[in-house]
């Protein structure tokens, strides 16, 4: 166990999560690290989420309407922790996660956590697989060209990056909430680094649920185009960094055709929204 027992926040921003809460509780509850504490920041549920929450003891329940973005604040501001863990409530959790992390960070400031799909068994499940490993290999932290981006990140970092950005970014922004949180706190601190292997994340294993969760990321990303975030935001959109190098033709094959089925809703969403916005 690590000498350090520094309080660690996790903050789960949820909204009609009741299908992958638990999964998120249970493997949190497994931690061999034991100082943390947890938030749910609810957008509004009308599921059975709020109820799982507090079945499985969280007490420590928020809500915020406004945006993921907003929501990600609001969990770091109520947070106790010296450490904020950034979670979802569709990922989960490796045992020794919070434990590595802890060890970790005393040369860092932020940390990528390496993630795999939860399960393998479909063939949109594996392109997200073979992606994650093309991304994992490059290990590019430069957040304009990178997708790669930390969840775990000191308290008073992750507070100055919240606090850079604009109001009305902050309060309409979904998709790509993690990107301007990184490009802000690299802003402030480049001491970054990633773990391999700490989480399991559920994706989309049939193709109608892919369709609509895109379609929302690129419809509630639409907050922050005009703004200082402009290239960033496009420059996620183009292929990843380091396609084709020797030995990852498989994940590079497999990382194009990704970006392709995910892109065409994730466009649709945003010119939908910035219709809207005229």
């Amino acid at each position: 166990m690590p000498v350090n027992k520094s309080l660690v926040t996790i903050s789960i921003p949820t909204y009609n999560s009741e299908k992958f809460l638990g999964l998120c509780l249970d493997a949190i509850a497994k931690q061999t690290y034991s100082s943390y504490e947890i938030n749910l920041v609810d957008g509004g549920s009308k599921d059975r989420t709020l109820k799982i929450a507090k079945e499985k003891g969280i007490t420590n329940i928020t809500f915020c309407k406004e945006s993921l973005l907003k929501s990600r604040y609001e969990g770091v501001k109520s947070s106790n922790g010296k450490f904020i863990l950034l979670l979802d409530s569709d990922q989960v959790l490796e045992p020794k996660a919070l434990e590595l992390l802890v060890n970790e960070v005393s040369q860092n400031d932020m940390i990528v956590l390496g993630e795999d799909v939860y399960k393998k068994e479909t063939f949109l499940e594996k392109l997200f697989s073979y992606d994650r490993k093309l991304v994992h290999l490059i290990k590019d932290f430069n957040p304009k060209t990178s997708v790669m981006l930390p969840r775990f990140y000191r308290k008073e970092i992750l507070l100055k990056a919240f606090e850079a950005i604009p109001d009305e970014v902050l309060n309409s922004v979904g998709g790509q909430d993690h990107a301007i949180i990184y490009y802000e706190a690299y802003l402030l601190s480049s001491r970054v680094t990633m773990i391999p292997n700490l989480v399991r994340h559920i994706e989309p294993s049939k193709i109608i649920p892919m369709l609509k969760k895109f379609y929302r990321w690129g419809y509630t990303s639409v907050g922050a185009r005009n703004t200082r975030y402009s290239e960033l935001l496009a420059r996620k959109e183009h292929f990843r960094t380091g396609l084709f190098r020797r030995g990852l033709l498989k994940e590079s094959v497999a990382s194009i055709l990704l970006l392709l089925i995910k892109g065409l809703p994730y466009k649709l969403g945003y010119l939908i929204a910035k219709g809207k916005n005229k």
